[in-house]
């Protein structure tokens, strides 16, 4: 590929937007071309395999070098994004004093709590322990981290493990598959609950259509990115397009998980209601729950919202049959193996909850792993070694 004229090369500015108050959080440095009066982007030139990473590298920093100028001379109070590949950073192990951004951020007077350094996910050939401490030292300057195109080619959890990013931008392949693959949409949800008991933002790029963006919102993002707001631009706008439709998928999103609050509060207490009726039909004996019918009329009393229940321990351990409803009918699915662990990933959560006085606790929503339904488990405590697990049709929320 021929290399680009750099009295040609110009950066581009795409901006990313933040859903807690729909304004411009920051721009992504993109670099383009001018030829014959177009303008071209120099992606391909950088995915190049045939052009050596001393090209690639010469290239980036005059983009980056322009791009810090005219950010400096802009005034824009946004964060600016810039792209590094592991294998650049990991060119100057030898000189952990003399980062070349670090060096052009002080050149423009520019505040690196401004700057966020973009990993982007190529296999990294060298130690990740001198790779962690050249990463350091721009956390150390006051720079945010990210990984970009994450769920592509070589990612994985390990880099997470060890960058431990403020941001994570997934992939526009993952969120263009969200509008005709569900298990894509799973995944984006997967990822944003890892986001908040991990510590780092999520940011979804590649948004092209109002349906991507709903499902984004949806899952929980905090940072947007694509053309259904901008394309990439010459300079740093603070306006963008189809703000309107922002702001009414997010006041809908609002309503409908306030909806979902009170109506988690409702079952709740329904729940915690029957228990009081129906808790003269279940045993407490082990050996007593391992009869088929053990449950049996437990199961036919229960709401028309819930599917199965089963009594285990207070160390997940199976101790009933599982009992399935299937409309008026209670099919027993028999546990030839009491004392087994049940698989139930929110389990320790409700034991939590469920500590001192209180006596039930609804799970949120998660997929149960062997049929596939998205259920909530609601979980009621019998006493201090005997838990009784009701799952629950998620489709009682809505």
């Amino acid at each position: 590929m021929i290399a680009p004229d750099l009295k040609k090369v110009i950066p581009f500015f795409q901006p990313i937007i933040s859903t807690a108050d729909r304004g411009v959080y920051a721009y992504e440095v993109l670099a383009r071309e001018e030829r014959d009066g177009r303008i071209y982007s120099l992606g391909p030139y950088f995915e190049d395999p045939a052009v050596s990473d001393l090209d690639k590298l010469t290239l980036d920093l005059h983009v980056r070098k322009l791009a810090f100028e005219t950010y400096a001379a802009s005034g824009s109070k946004g964060k600016l994004f810039i792209n590094l590949k592991p294998s650049w950073i990991y060119m100057h192990r030898e000189h952990y004093d003399k980062l070349p951004t670090l060096a052009m951020l002080d050149q423009y007077a520019i505040d690196p709590q401004n700057i966020v350094i973009e990993v982007t996910e190529e296999e990294l050939i060298g130690d990740y322990g001198i790779f962690g401490k050249l990463l350091t030292e721009y956390r150390k300057a006051g720079c945010m981290l990210a990984i970009d195109d994450f769920g592509r080619g070589a990612s994985n959890v390990e880099r997470i493990a060890h960058i431990m990013p403020d941001i994570i931008k997934l992939d526009r392949s993952i969120v263009q598959k969200t509008d005709t693959h569900h298990s894509f949409y799973e995944i984006c949800s997967a990822m944003s609950a890892f986001g908040a008991v991990s510590g780092f933002n999520l940011l979804f790029e590649g948004v092209e259509t109002a349906s991507q963006l709903e499902r984004c919102i949806k899952t929980g993002w905090c940072y947007l990115q694509g053309y259904v707001f901008s394309p990439a631009k010459p300079g740093f706008e603070t306006e963008y397009a189809n703000g309107k439709l922002l702001t009414d998928i997010l006041y809908i999103q609002n309503a409908r998980e306030g909806w979902n609050i009170r109506r988690r509060s409702e079952v709740c207490t329904t729940m915690e209601s029957e228990m009081e009726r129906l808790r003269p039909l279940i045993p407490l004996e082990e050996e007593t729950l391992r009869e088929p019918a053990a449950l049996h009329g437990l199961a036919k009393e229960l709401p028309y919202y819930c599917v199965r229940c089963f009594v285990c321990n207070d160390e997940g351990k199976l101790l009933s049959h599982i009992y399935q409803m299937e409309g008026h009918a209670v099919v027993v699915i028999t546990n030839d193996k009491p004392g087994t662990g049940i698989f139930w990933e929110l389990f320790t959560q409700a034991l939590d909850a469920l500590h001192g006085e209180r006596l039930g606790h609804l799970s949120s929503i998660y997929k149960n792993v062997a049929t596939k339904e998205h259920v909530m488990t609601y979980t009621h405590k019998l006493r201090q070694d005997r838990l009784l697990c009701v799952d629950i049709m998620s489709t009682v929320l809505y």
